[in-house]
């Protein structure tokens, strides 16, 4: 009998969630994609595991047996892969660390040598993380830590130290209306349409759209993944775009202009790394993040 880890982690996220658009958004997966991977898993157990009807979701007998004995083998592997990565990186001295593409150089360079003076002999080897999912890494424990701009999701499963708030800019391309403006307000921006996360970034995405002050009535232009096509939709004036401020010193580019929003909540930069870590070289990490964001 074949089954696979990601058909166990969509049963346990639709069995916990009785849902099958919450288990989706949770996973970060298109709604179809669980409803096949649970199928699936049907066919090969021979055995249905949801009753599924008008009023939501229950799981039936052979599903209340599968879930608990699911749910020990993924906490088991997810155990067994962290302790290999320890090992692993204990081998090699290489410590893998997550980070958002926006972060400013000097700041991380200042974090891996704080970290290569209380660790002689290790390096930090960074990675670009997925904006839409930017904690991803840390929860599977691919990375031991990450440097993200919050919310993100998953945050009930990881510790996090906030190093820095600052303000938040809006991106606008040539010739725009308020370009005439040194700063604007986030009314100034009502009619505008965004570019947006996708929305499987849940609170991160609504963050960056300001959904709290908007009440999700923003129209969305575009939805991307990376910084290119971010850049792509607002130099091409289809959408405007918020990012934090020091982005914006490391994003330079033709027909793009930045004008600080006034009144939008503060960005916050912070190290993450998994709940309850007791992992030295992790401490000594997250140590070297604090050192270099007071030292700015």
């Amino acid at each position: 009998m074949d089954i696979s880890l990601q058909a166990l982690r969509c049963f346990v996220a639709v069995a916990e969630e009785l849902h099958f658009t919450r288990a989706a958004e949770r996973l970060l997966m298109a709604q179809p994609a669980v409803s096949k991977s649970i199928r699936r898993l049907e066919g090969t157990l021979g055995a249905p595991l949801f009753v599924r009807s008008s009023h939501g979701v229950e799981l039936t007998d052979a599903g209340r047996s599968l879930l608990p004995v699911a749910t020990r083998m993924l906490t088991d592997f997810d155990g067994w892969t962290r302790d290999l990565r320890a090992v692993t990186a204990e081998a090699t001295r290489v410590l893998q660390v997550g980070y958002h593409s926006s972060i400013e150089p000097a700041l991380t360079n200042r974090i891996e040598a704080g970290f290569r003076r209380s660790r002689p002999g290790w390096s930090v080897r960074m990675r670009v993380v997925d904006w839409a999912d930017p904690a991803r890494g840390v929860l599977d424990g691919e990375i031991r830590a990450a440097l993200l701009r919050l919310p993100v999701p998953g945050r009930e499963r990881l510790d996090v130290e906030v190093l820095r708030r600052e303000p938040r800019c809006v991106a606008l391309p040539d010739g725009h209306r308020l370009l005439d403006r040194d700063t604007v307000r986030l009314a100034d921006l009502k009619d505008e349409a965004f570019v947006a996360l996708p929305a499987a970034s849940g609170p991160l995405r609504e963050f960056w759209l300001a959904a709290d002050r908007f009440g999700g009535r923003q129209r969305i232009a575009a939805e991307v993944g990376n910084s290119e096509d971010f850049f792509q939709n607002v130099q091409s004036s289809r959408a405007v775009g918020m990012i934090a401020e020091s982005s914006a010193r490391v994003y330079r580019r033709p027909g793009v202009h930045y004008r600080l929003v006034e009144d939008a909540e503060p960005s916050e930069l912070a190290v993450v790394w998994e709940r309850d870590s007791t992992d030295p070289v992790v401490r000594d990490f997250v140590r070297a993040c604090s050192e270099a964001a007071e030292s700015a």
